[in-house]
């Protein structure tokens, strides 16, 4: 019998204290890291899915969920340190990292970087949209979070509701979201990633050219972009992804894509089952 609930754990690396679920499981290690202001809590529906393939770990990174949230750090080298010197601490070698969006480019700079560290990359809706052609205005503006600080939890929840597609929100996937707030007293949330640390991110991810990255990665790699049919005529970021998956493909050595079709970008929240399947098989098979 294997464990289908996580607990909730820490660990310190420098001067810095990382939260992290632990679903325990057998077989080969999971690092799984959470999208840009989201929280491990972003994996509760897949993880257990996994556990009896797989060792697995989901992290809040540096200024996120309960982790430290220093005002320095949030370069791809930094965060990729973190990561690597967490799982040396919790795991056994060469861990799979499944990232999902912006946590998909944090795992693709670990790969680049430190291929042969690596047992294979995962990255779920991420990792493929370069911004280059963006001036650093149009990326903040593209990019931007909604401002929702001080707003009541009962009419985010409510909001949170209208705008997912139907029946997404279930009360597990609501609680996953919501992790990612924190609520004061009188019921009004507040975002967990600070704002300049979400600006350095951002800054981050505008600076930085994918196609390099490719060029550098050598262990196994799946890619799991997401797509609804007509994203690609209506919207220019949904062609850049297109655009994105395919340079990867002539890139990388060794990579296979797997459309998530008809799924929004939270695939590990509206999609678990598909990306648990997928992780699961690319281990098997290619690992």
């Amino acid at each position: 019998m294997f464990n289908r609930f996580a607990i909730d754990k820490t660990v310190t690396t420098g001067d810095l204290r990382f939260h992290y679920r632990d679903w325990g499981g057998r077989g080969w290690p999971v690092v799984l890291l959470h999208g840009l202001a989201s929280t491990s809590h972003s994996w509760d529906l897949v993880a257990p899915l996994l556990v009896e393939h797989a060792r697995v770990i989901a992290l809040d990174l540096r200024g996120h969920g309960l982790s430290d949230k220093p005002d320095e750090g949030y370069d791809f080298e930094t965060l990729s340190a973190d990561v690597f010197e967490i799982a040396s601490q919790l795991m056994a070698d060469r861990p799979v990292v499944v990232g999902h969006g912006w946590g998909a480019n944090v795992g693709l700079w670990m790969a680049a970087h430190a291929s042969d560290e690596l047992g294979g990359l995962v990255m779920v809706d991420g990792g493929v949209i370069d911004l280059e052609g963006l001036t650093w205005d149009e990326a903040q503006a593209r990019l931007s979070l909604p401002d929702v600080d001080g707003t009541p939890l009962e009419a985010y929840r409510e909001n949170l509701a209208q705008r997912s597609p139907q029946g997404l929100v279930t009360p597990a996937v609501e609680a996953a979201t919501l992790a990612s707030f924190e609520v004061d007293l009188e019921g009004r949330i507040a975002r967990r990633l600070p704002g300049d640390a979400y600006t350095r991110i951002l800054r981050a991810l505008w600076e930085t050219r994918l196609e390099p990255l490719y060029e550098e990665v050598v262990c196994p790699v799946l890619i799991l972009p997401c797509r609804r049919d007509g994203d690609e005529a209506a919207d220019p970021f949904s062609r850049k992804k297109a655009e994105g998956v395919r340079h990867a493909v002539r890139l990388m050595p060794d990579v296979e894509v797997h459309w998530l079709e008809d799924t929004v970008h939270d695939a590990p929240l509206q999609r678990p089952y598909g990306v648990a399947e997928a992780i699961i098989r690319f281990i098997q098979e290619r690992v």
